[in-house]
């Protein structure tokens, strides 16, 4: 398949993006997060690895149960903790949840119209250092972060409903989405609070605010808090604290199988030819990241020298050893400037005076006679 000139069908458009240059579209990029329920594009960028589409049913499960959420008197909503280690995917299934959630209230057809709010409190990518960073770039103690996260709710809310309160965002966090919720019914409206992962020094601290998220879920919010946890960690024991209770709903996403490369290749091929799946066991991907680095670093390499798009093996197993060599030497590189100079070694000369003074023009003595 011939595809036209500077058009990548792996790279990813950011939704929404302001134009840094008058009448001149901001380029995709390389990897980013999955929107499909902001930018129409990235559904069919959807890839089911790691059984996420197992993950999405189970969501889709517990949107049976929304008229509850929406009702006053259950008195909570819902807090689903999205687990699994980092670059598999996490904030992409997020977003695909509040696409589900959005369709399935479409097809429902509510009687007025339901309002939905998507407070993404760390923006579309979710990166946790917007709310768990102070002002000097230390991190926040937790009931800054938690007044970080009610200020940007409040703000999203301004820009959908109406006669908000700014004063909220001034209240403690239990009172405020106390109101939020009021304010919703009122309204009625529908919240999506996205909360990203933050780099928790305790694990009990981190099962504290899932606690608070868990509170904070309110009649008609749902809340969705993301993890990320290392291969010694299991999912389980990070939700523990909160898991039994019946408004959090737990998705887990684990690390990349064999057949997790066939089913990328497969949906992801844009209508290329598929590698054999044989052959991709040349190329060990860490995670979903690096797949998607690699088939755009692939599809690249054909654009820029003038040919087809055609995903090969041979030219998978090519790019993913390249961009690997270029990390490595990018990281020896930052150990070298962070590595202190070596000492130079003492000068036996005496204090004034130079090797180079002992020989014209500073080329080196003839060796001494015996």
């Amino acid at each position: 398949m011939t595809v036209p000139p500077q058009h990548n069908p792996y790279s990813v458009r950011v939704p929404k993006k302001r134009q840094a240059l008058r009448n001149a579209e901001s380029p995709p990029r390389v990897d980013y997060p999955l929107v499909p329920w902001s930018e129409t594009s990235h559904s069919e960028q959807w890839v089911d690895v790691d059984h996420a589409k197992a993950q999405v049913d189970t969501f889709r499960k517990w949107l049976e149960r929304l008229p509850d959420v929406v009702d006053s008197g259950v008195n909570y909503g819902s807090l689903v903790v999205v687990t699994g280690p980092i670059g598999m995917g996490k904030t992409t299934l997020i977003h695909r949840c509040v696409h589900e959630a959005q369709e399935h209230i479409e097809r429902m057809d509510p009687d007025p119209p339901l309002k939905q709010v998507v407070a993404m409190t760390a923006g579309y990518d979710n990166i946790g250092d917007v709310i768990s960073l102070d002002d000097n770039g230390r991190f926040a103690t937790v009931p800054a972060i938690n007044a970080g996260i009610v200020k940007q709710v409040v703000g999203e809310l301004r820009t959908k409903l109406t006669h908000v309160d700014t004063g909220i965002s001034k209240w403690s966090p239990g009172e405020a989405f106390e109101a939020i919720s009021e304010l919703l019914e009122q309204q009625d409206a529908l919240l999506f609070v996205i909360v990203p992962h933050i780099a928790w020094k305790d694990p009990g601290v981190r099962s504290e605010f899932l606690l608070t998220c868990l509170k904070h879920a309110r009649s008609r919010i749902i809340l969705f808090a993301e993890i990320s946890h290392g291969a010694t960690d299991r999912a389980k024991e990070v939700v523990k604290e909160v898991v039994r209770h019946p408004a959090v709903t737990h998705l887990e996403l684990g690390h990349l199988k064999g057949d997790d490369r066939v089913a990328f290749s497969q949906a992801a091929r844009s209508g290329h030819p598929d590698p054999d799946a044989t052959l991709l066991t040349d190329w060990e991907p860490a995670d979903v990241r690096e797949l998607r680095l690699v088939y755009h670093a692939a599809a690249e390499h054909q654009i820029r020298a003038g040919e087809p798009v055609r995903i090969t093996a041979r030219e998978l197993s090519h790019q993913a050893e390249r961009l690997r060599r270029e990390a490595r030497e990018n990281l020896l590189g930052a150990l070298a400037e962070d590595s202190p100079p070596e000492p130079s070694p003492p000068d036996p000369s005496p204090p004034g005076h130079s090797p180079a003074e002992d020989t014209p023009l500073g080329r080196p003595a003839p060796p001494a006679g015996p």
